[in-house]
């Protein structure tokens, strides 16, 4: 008898699209046609399972002795629990078994399912350390364990576990791995109140509270919390626990659990190079209440975990998977998270599909690169060259298009660069620290060095002679950027200022160092940001994959979480797959938020795909999936819900208000826009073409235009062009190493 075998979701670039489906991030496809088993790792690629142990499916046809299955692995019998699966939530007529197997070795493993003895069906198992690597590249070195972080006045950086105590240290070794431990809180009766500890789940005090699930249960509000290190990250999960039992199984899973699971992510985007003192929050009562598990880790926080997303779908990943052998697999998981959170769930969604099902991101960033292609330009150039003048804010927003010029000043011009080395937490002891004289070889806390297995290295002898010394390659770039182009055509700014601040303006080295001339990007990280999907674009796992955009509106406060990169990310999508079909798009103003009935609503279009055994196209069965109550909209201050799409007017910059939420939260823009460049934000390096009078409403004089013929000697951006190097559909599922499945190489 033949054995059937099972591809595992990174082999074909075909299966991303299933994987988001299922939400067991696997696809079960035989060889042979015939046969009558099959055989997954859930919630885990097999190529990609850690910690000696995975939990298996075996699905068998209807008639078939599930108590006749037993495992062998690497011809042996297999140290397994195997016992029938619990019914499945949505479809109760499935025929399966599920075993946790254990004692995996390091490296692949060959598993045989046996009916009667009989070998029926086999799978490669690719078992990695709970400590990582999988497939993010090698471990950071230096790495800063809890109980190794700079103290804070005077006192030891702390993780707090939810139940009034605090982890302060006993990390151990290289890894920083601690104990697992389990913990259990409960909520008491009453309005605003917190978890409380509690030493025994049998036995609850008289005050607590209870809780209706999405099921319909009621249930005590007890919550079992499991602390742990993985991947070198603090993780935790909590879900609402049994009374009856401390001890959950994949075949007895807590009465109260829904089946479903969150993942949160936390904001910011900071250099990595340390473990972190908090996680995205699991102790979510809105959502633990409801009946759904939350989970997340210290390296799922982007400002902890150096804004590095392959790095967080590898610990989201692992962690999901120690999730699943505790509880059982996830019918599907849904990510939360603002800021630098709801980067990587876009980012994670888009380049390693399956991990995160459907996402629900808030105060959106479609990524961390793109983003900061702002970043120099205000809080480098712009602030520099205009404050430096004597200029009212009205001329130096318009340059900017922002609401206000605060939002260049106050907000993004403080705020840590990000993109320059020197903008290490202060949870890294400086001594550590890279300086470009004193310590030419310390931690170098810039995005790209944290991302140092994606983007590469490269020596920089201008900056430092130092032979051992190499520093990432940047993407960013501003050669041919006509800097308040928008503003000069709609007569806000005059010809001397457009003329002067061009020629003036400048650009940065790798050190982020203001220099006379303009940056130029280094060509093989911008191909690296493009291909491996470090910029979202609509194609990849996005184009199938349901997103849910709270938008609250900052505009005119002078944040620089601007809703107009909500539009940005819409727009990819249009621009890639000729729809947003998959992208709904919320904006309020200060009414409370949203969260908890757009995750009813996002758990109601999941069930609602995976119930269609259609032969329709995946958007199709996306647009069909869609609950009817969830539309494009904005809330006015009254908590009124106005239904009308939601509209960027990009030939508006300066009166962007077609429509009542226009009217309401008038959207903004940037200095690139402003500059002609695309609602898509996402060209790094522009093709360049000559300079022309046509492009202009005004018209320059002789000696003007020799001074603009100058500062732009190789022509401006052409952006009715892609930029240098871009594509828009990055491969999936890359590996940075260690694995070899789907490795990326610089040059490749």
């Amino acid at each position: 008898m033949r054995l059937s075998r099972a591809l595992s979701l990174p082999v074909l670039e075909s299966v991303a699209a299933a994987a988001v489906l299922l939400g067991s991030a696997a696809c079960r496809t035989p060889d042979a046609p015939d046969a009558f088993v099959t055989i997954v790792t859930v919630p885990t690629p097999a190529d990609y399972v850690s910690g000696g142990e995975t939990l298996l499916r075996i699905e068998a046809l209807p008639g078939t002795d599930l108590a006749a299955i037993s495992l062998s692995l690497d011809g042996s019998r297999a140290d397994a629990v195997i016992a029938p699966a619990p019914p499945d939530r949505l479809r109760h007529d499935q025929h399966a078994a599920l075993a946790l197997l254990k004692g995996l070795g390091l490296g692949e493993n060959e598993v045989v399912v046996m009916i009667d003895g009989e070998p029926v069906a086999s799978l490669t198992v690719t078992n990695y350390a709970i400590e990582g690597p999988i497939f993010s590249g090698e471990h950071l070195d230096p790495y800063f364990c809890l109980s190794d972080l700079a103290p804070s006045r005077g006192a030891p950086r702390r993780f707090a576990i939810g139940n009034g105590e605090s982890l302060d240290g006993g990390m151990h070794g290289e890894n920083c791995s601690m104990e697992r431990r389990i913990d259990y809180v409960y909520r008491p009766t009453g309005e605003d109140v917190d978890f409380q500890p509690l030493a025994d789940p049998a036995s609850v005090p008289s005050d607590v509270a209870h809780t209706m699930t999405s099921e319909g249960k009621s249930v005590p509000f007890v919550v079992r919390l499991e602390t742990g290190t993985i991947n070198r990250a603090i993780y935790q999960t909590a879900v609402l626990a049994d009374q009856a039992s401390s001890s959950p199984d994949p075949w007895n899973p807590p009465s109260g659990w829904n089946g479903r699971l969150v993942y949160t992510f936390g904001g910011g985007c900071e250099a990595g190079f340390f473990q972190g003192t908090s996680t995205g929050r699991v102790l979510r009562a809105d959502m633990l209440g409801a009946g759904y598990a939350v989970a997340s880790s210290t390296l799922n926080v982007n400002a902890q975990g150096g804004c590095n997303d392959p790095l967080s779908a590898e610990t989201a990943m692992m962690v999901k998977e120690r999730f699943a052998e505790v509880y059982g697999p996830p019918l599907h998981t849904i990510g939360s998270g603002g800021s630098g959170g709801a980067m990587q769930q876009l980012l994670i969604a888009g380049a390693y599909p399956g991990i995160i099902n459907g996402i629900m991101p808030t105060a959106t960033f479609p990524d961390a690169v793109t983003y900061f292609i702002d970043t120099p330009d205000c809080r480098l150039l712009l602030r520099r060259y205009l404050n430096d003048r004597p200029l009212d804010e009205e001329t130096k927003r318009v340059i900017g298009a922002w609401a206000t010029w605060r939002t260049c000043e106050n907000s993004l011009g403080p705020r840590p660069n990000r993109i320059g080395p020197d903008n290490c937490p202060a949870v890294i002891p400086a001594e550590a620290r890279y300086d470009r004289i004193e310590n030419p070889s310390g931690v170098r806390c810039s995005i790209y060095d944290g991302m140092r297995n994606v983007f590469g290295m490269h020596k920089y002898e201008e900056i430092t002679p130092t032979p051992t010394v190499e520093f990432a390659r940047s993407p960013h770039d501003n050669i041919g950027v006509q800097y308040g182009l928008a503003a000069l055509n709609a007569g806000l700014i005059d010809k001397a200022l457009f003329v002067d601040l061009n020629e003036q303006i400048g650009g940065w080295d790798i050190d982020f160092q203001w220099t006379p001339e303009r940056a130029e990007a280094d060509p093989e990280a911008v191909r690296i940001a493009y291909e491996t999907g470090r910029v979202t674009s609509g194609a990849g796992g996005l184009r199938v994959t349901p997103i849910i955009d709270e938008r609250s509106y900052l505009d005119q406060t002078g944040n620089f979480h601007t809703s107009y990169y909500s539009f940005v990310m819409r727009e990819r999508l249009r621009r890639d797959n000729g729809h947003a079909d998959n992208y709904v798009l919320q904006r309020r103003g200060a009414r409370p938020s949203l969260a908890l009935s757009n995750l009813a609503l996002m758990d109601e279009w999941l069930s609602n795909l995976a119930l269609d055994e259609s032969t329709d196209p995946i958007p199709k069965k996306m647009v069909n999936a869609k609950p009817h109550l969830l539309v494009e909209s904005c809330w006015d201050e009254f908590g009124g819900q106005v239904l009308e799409p939601q509209i960027f007017d990009r030939d508006n910059l300066y009166e962007n208000t077609t429509g009542l939420c226009n009217s309401l939260y008038p959207p903004h823009a940037g200095p690139r826009m402003v500059a002609g460049g695309p609602l898509t934000n996402d060209v790094l390096k522009c093709q360049l073409k000559p300079l022309d009078p046509a492009d202009y409403e005004v018209e320059f004089g002789e000696a003007e235009w020799d001074r603009l013929r100058s500062t732009f000697a190789s022509g401006v951006c052409d952006w009715s062009k892609p930029g240098v190097g871009q594509t828009v559909a990055p491969r999936t599922w890359l590996s940075f190493g260690p694995s070899p499945v789907n490795r990326f190489a610089s040059g490749s």
